[in-house]
């Protein structure tokens, strides 16, 4: 919470009233510098777990409040179909939190692990999942990113986020503003699979 006392005061109100009518808890600072440690963690854990057969990742999205519980529970729902419809060992691990409030909605983080001991081209199988999961969480309401950008692994989707008119005008500004394709990473509507 940031501004004076009062203001702080109004927010952890208004905070309290949302979290209770949409069934949420406030665990205080404590739990929450926890989870802002554990993001930093992630990629250890992530890099840990592989020695065990455990792929894992997270990914995050911007959801409106209306939506928030819908988009939750749809994503963790097709991340388990997925896994089931491939007859993947085990069962995959799905959880998430709210990392970050605003007036229209929350920033929400998903995190998805799964066995993969036995699994014939195991990255591919779970970037398929992981895929499909965005496109639930978009056919839900919720953002192809909050705040990771777009990238080149989530390129595919740049259509359904922007229309014709706006892609063409970023490429347009790209070619003003950078010609010689000086900074040229190709992700996002710049991807080389899009042109």
């Amino acid at each position: 919470f940031e501004g004076t006392f009062d203001e702080v005061k109004m927010q952890k109100k208004s905070v309290r009233e949302l979290a209770s009518v949409h069934g949420g808890i406030l665990a205080g600072p404590t739990v929450g510098k926890a989870g802002y440690d554990l993001t930093f963690a992630i990629a250890y854990l992530r890099d840990f777990a592989l020695n065990y057969n455990i792929l894992g990742e997270s990914f995050e999205t911007f959801v409106p409040w209306s939506k928030l519980r819908q988009v939750i529970q749809a994503t963790k729902h097709r991340i388990y179909s997925e896994h089931k419809s491939r007859a993947l060992p085990g069962v995959p691990f799905v959880c998430c939190r709210i990392t970050q409030l605003y007036d229209d909605g929350a920033c929400v983080y998903f995190y998805f692990c799964m066995q993969i001991s036995s699994v014939a081209e195991p990255s591919e199988v779970f970037s398929a999942i992981e895929r499909s999961a965005r496109q639930e969480i978009l056919d839900n309401g919720g953002s192809l990113s909050h705040h990771h950008g777009l990238g080149k692994l989530r390129s595919s989707f740049v259509r359904q986020i922007y229309s014709q008119g706006c892609i063409d005008a970023f490429k347009c500004i790209k070619e003003a503003i950078d010609p010689m394709n000086t900074f040229g990473a190709r992700n996002g509507v710049f991807n080389a699979e899009d042109e």
